[in-house]
């Protein structure tokens, strides 16, 4: 939208001629002065280096806690996610949209996954919140990608330009689901 001549009559240009009035310049030996208070000083790594550190904080970069308020550590998160591994939910991206065992399609995006056994079958169920958009049928997998220390994880292969696997391990075993990419027309 263009500017119209009644809004540029608004400006105060005399700003631009008085900006910096009032301003008095600062010497470099103030300059250098206010940097080095501000600058934390470096903390020998010895115990009365720490203890100085702990005495006086503030000099050494450490800021103190605000008053009155203790700290609160949130490990809802983290407990919540450790409990959702215990459980066998893990969280993956689908990149493409693909075809589920039911013949659903299950759009791309962000998901948790957990195994689930429906008529004696092991299948994999997408979930968004609690909302389920599909299942993948799994079958045993032996991983040549699985790390000595990999307990548990799960990731999304690209076997080619139709077909995808994605591999779900628990602790106590490893399996995976291939699934058919949904090629929109």
């Amino acid at each position: 939208m263009p500017l119209k001549a009644a809004e540029m009559l608004d400006v105060d240009y005399n700003f631009i001629d008085t900006a910096f009035d009032g301003i008095k310049p600062v010497t470099d030996k103030e300059f250098d002065d206010t940097i080095n208070k501000l600058t934390p000083q470096p903390v020998e790594n010895t115990f009365l280096g720490k203890l100085k550190a702990f005495l006086f904080g503030r000099k050494y970069g450490v800021e103190p806690a605000p008053k009155g308020q203790e700290k609160e550590i949130d490990f809802g998160g983290e407990m919540k996610a450790i409990q959702d591994l215990k459980n066998g939910v893990y969280y993956i991206t689908l990149l493409v949209s693909v075809v589920g065992s039911d013949g659903n399609i299950i759009p791309l995006g962000n998901y948790k996954i957990q195994e689930k056994k429906i008529n004696n079958e092991d299948y994999l169920v997408f979930y968004q919140g609690s909302k389920e958009y599909g299942t993948l049928k799994l079958r045993k997998y032996e991983d040549n990608l699985k790390k000595e220390h990999d307990l548990t994880y799960s990731r999304v292969d690209i076997i080619n330009e139709n077909i995808i696997r994605v591999v779900y391990a628990t602790i106590s075993d490893t399996k995976c689901a291939y699934a058919k990419v949904y090629l929109q027309n």
